[in-house]
């Protein structure tokens, strides 16, 4: 009987990628097998299955781990499902209200995002609890059986429920559930969903988990039926969560909020093993595909997790923490209202693709700018499997420059979208860096994505950053960390209370402790198997920031320091508030990383091309170096270019590039 495999699959918006551990006498690379190949986006099951099949011929026993951007794009595009939701008598506007959070702080008519929820689809329930949970005003079973009739009247396809101070008392909800389950459509509460303090952040977590329920539950019940029907009975679907674990499909299903940001969760989590594997402390990731660029700030040990924000809609179910800019490879260049050169945040996605793809675009992307530029080979893109088309760059950066105020030379312009698209990506890094108080010149970048390698060195250097980290396979990193994702579960419940003993503290975690062993258990999990992790939120008296530190001694002291690192003073005198507990548990884990004797050497190049890079004084010849043929211990100067099957690096003049002992290509300035 042949041993299960495991593959991992990313969707994004213009690739999925598909990454398995070779077999034996396979041709895979470094002991993996990758494959990438266009997203389809209407049927995004289609290049999953397409990329299964590729590595793993049906049938087989086999384990997909899947990382979907379904959740996100249904709450970004409001492509959602028909949802009621009922709440308390007095509070049916309480979503269109929101808070009085500005983001941009001087703009004279702000339009601040809302859920998409009609005032029609809305339904008051005359019930009152007060905000320790106690009854003011009861929920009589008449009441139940009129909020019932009028919900099935407006004929929905999620309700969700979310009624006043519900998370110290979720009764009242649990009893509107149990008789709302009749019209047989997903029913989501509050007090279960996100049972936490902050009305609206609880009440939208409660309705995105509703109008997401209709929309990504059939879609992955499809994607676990097909993938049966082909691989056999025995095959299983998991599903990438935003906290960077996993799980089986129906519970995915059952929780679909916790997806929101299942696809660069993967990349997160592979970022973070491989700089532990290399023993560096905390480092930038910064995530550039096709549609967009994710960054992080990634600091040691378990990743923090903290409240999500998509399409500005606040979420209080944890994932981890990024930042998001409408830069990528298929990001589309224009003229703004004053003739000032944007790129993104549209994108030419994979149906049409960049121009250079051939496949019908005609508007200039940061891919035909690259091309162009010479930093993109035409016959070694995707192993040369996927030729690009030089001809048609030039002619979309053509036409866009005739359409310009003044004249443009078509390089000029060319360097021009890649300068706009780099300080996007600057910009957002210093976000998750300086603004939070971390000196970038301390931290090493790990960049990855398809297009991550053809900007890192630049962005680097332009926070002084020391080091740029490529990993393995980096047009594939998310997919590798959906292999190492365990299934897991993350729980969270309001405290808000003065911090408690350690002693008095057990019994607060105990009964997540117990509902999160029992889901996993659920999932074919031995309690043994299933590890615990305990969380403190805490703030300072009157602070509205918090804090997440692991539960154990002097947990107190912890946060004191914490304040001191995080404002730079402390204030023992006030007293500390614990916000919530939270539990994380985990299943078993797998590790990718294994370190391979170097032996320093010089590369060989295998082409020499004309390229476009500032630095080199404008267009010259620089070697091009096969990445694939490259082990530890292989080095080269800059500038040169290093292309691979799922991505293209960059090494500017000036710097250096290794392969570090994890195949990891580093590359430093040559004077450090």
């Amino acid at each position: 009987m042949k041993p299960r495999r495991r593959a991992g699959i990313d969707t994004g918006g213009t690739f999925t990628d598909a990454i398995v551990a070779a077999e034996e006498g396979s041709g895979g690379v470094g002991g993996w097998q990758v494959h990438k190949r266009p997203t389809t986006p209407k049927q995004p099951a289609k290049a999953v299955l397409a990329a299964l099949q590729a590595l793993i011929p049906p049938p087989a026993a086999v384990d997909l781990v899947h990382g979907t951007t379904h959740a996100t794009n249904a709450l970004l595009t409001g492509r959602l499902g028909r949802t009621v939701f009922v709440t308390t008598a007095g509070f049916a506007d309480l979503l269109a209200i929101g808070r009085q959070d500005r983001e941009a702080l001087y703009a004279l008519e702000p339009r601040p995002p809302r859920p998409p929820q009609p005032r029609r689809r809305i339904v008051e329930v005359h019930e009152r609890l007060d905000a320790d949970g106690a009854v003011v005003t009861a929920l009589s079973q008449a009441e139940i059986r009129r909020v019932v009739a009028q919900v099935r009247a407006l004929k929905p396809q999620g309700i969700a429920v979310g009624l006043l101070h519900a998370f110290r008392n979720g009764d009242h909800e649990q009893r509107l559930g149990q008789a709302l389950q009749a019209l047989a459509v997903p029913v989501r509460l509050s007090s279960e969903v996100a049972p936490e303090y902050r009305e609206y952040e609880r009440f939208c977590t409660a309705w995105a988990d509703a109008a997401l329920a209709p929309v990504v539950g059939p879609a992955l019940e499809s994607l676990e039926r097909e993938l049966q029907t082909t691989w056999g009975s025995s095959a299983r679907l998991q599903i990438m969560r935003s906290d960077g674990g996993s799980c089986g499909a129906r519970a995915a299903a059952d929780g679909a909020v916790h997806l929101a940001l299942s696809g660069p969760a993967g990349g997160l989590a592979a970022a973070r093993s491989l700089a532990d594997a290399r023993g560096d402390g905390p480092v930038l990731s910064l995530d550039m595909g096709g549609t967009s660029t994710d960054v992080a700030l990634l600091t040691e040990g378990e990743l923090p997790l903290e409240p999500m924000e998509v399409g500005g809609l606040p979420l209080l179910a944890r994932g981890l923490p990024l930042h998001t800019v409408g830069t990528g490879g298929g990001s589309l260049a224009s003229w703004d209202a004053a003739g000032a050169l944007r790129v993104g945040p549209g994108s030419a996605g994979a149906e049409p693709g960049p121009a250079c793809y051939g496949k019908g675009g005609r508007q200039a992307t940061v891919t035909d700018a690259h091309l162009l530029a010479g930093r993109l080979h035409p016959q070694a893109f995707l192993g040369g499997e996927f030729p690009l088309h030089p001809q048609a760059a030039a002619q979309a950066l053509a036409d866009l420059a005739a359409s310009a105020a003044s004249p443009v030379a078509t390089e000029n312009l060319a360097l021009g979208i890649l300068e706009v698209a780099t300080a996007g990506m600057e910009r957002a890094l210093r976000r998750v860096s300086l603004a939070e108080g971390w000196d970038p010149r301390q931290l090493k970048l790990y960049a990855f994505g398809g297009a991550g390698g053809l900007h890192a060195a630049w962005l680097a250097e332009r926070m002084g950053m020391p080091e740029v980290v490529i990993p393995p396979f980096p047009g594939a990193f998310s997919a590798m960390g959906l292999l190492a994702a365990p299934l897991r579960r993350t729980l969270v419940r309001s405290v808000l209370q003065p911090l408690p003993a350690t002693r008095q503290r057990k019994g607060l975690f105990d009964p997540l402790v117990k509902q999160a062993v029992q889901e996993l258990r659920e999932e074919g999990l031995s309690r043994r198997q299933i590890k615990i992790r305990r969380v403190l939120e805490l703030r300072g008296e009157g602070q509205a920031g918090q804090c997440s530190l692991a539960e154990g001694p002097k947990a107190l002291e912890r946060f004191h320091q914490w304040h001191q690192k995080r404002f730079g003073f402390q204030r023992r005198e006030q007293a500390v508030q614990l916000v919530s507990v939270r539990v994380q548990a985990d299943g078993p884990a797998e590790n990718a990383w294994t370190a391979r004797r170097k032996r320093r050497r010089p590369a060989e190049a295998f082409d020499h091309r004309p390229a476009l890079l500032v630095e080199s004084g404008g267009r010259r010849r620089v070697p091009w170096y096969q990445r694939e043929a490259m082990r530890p211990g292989h080095f080269l100067s800059g500038p040169a270019v290093v292309a691979e099957y799922s991505g293209t690096t960059v090494v500017p003049a000036g710097w250096v590039l290794e392969v570090d002992a994890f195949g990891a290509c580093c590359l430093r300035r040559e004077s450090s």
